[in-house]
């Protein structure tokens, strides 16, 4: 069985000057296997352990398709797009 799941690998930056940050890394999708190395190598390079973190978060498109319904245009709405053209 073919897994096509994706992650990203989150980068966790928490200084005591500025708020917490959350920045994916290379803002890129990698299969399983890639995450897990990208995280092995960022981590084995991360001199402050302290300050910043590496995660794993799941790519799911699953849950904005599923829920999301197409937009239904009203009267109300088509109203006010004539207004403003003219």
């Amino acid at each position: 069985m073919e897994d096509n799941r994706k992650f990203f690998v989150v980068e966790k930056t928490n200084y005591s000057h500025v708020p917490i940050r959350y920045e994916i890394h290379k803002n890129k999708m990698y299969d399983l296997t890639s995450a897990i190395r990208v995280i092995l190598a960022l981590d084995t390079l991360n001199e402050d352990k302290s300050k910043t973190s590496y995660h794993l978060q799941e790519v799911s498109f699953s849950e904005v398709a599923d829920k999301q319904e197409p937009l239904v245009l009203t009267d109300e709405v088509e109203e006010d797009k004539q207004r403003v053209l003219f």
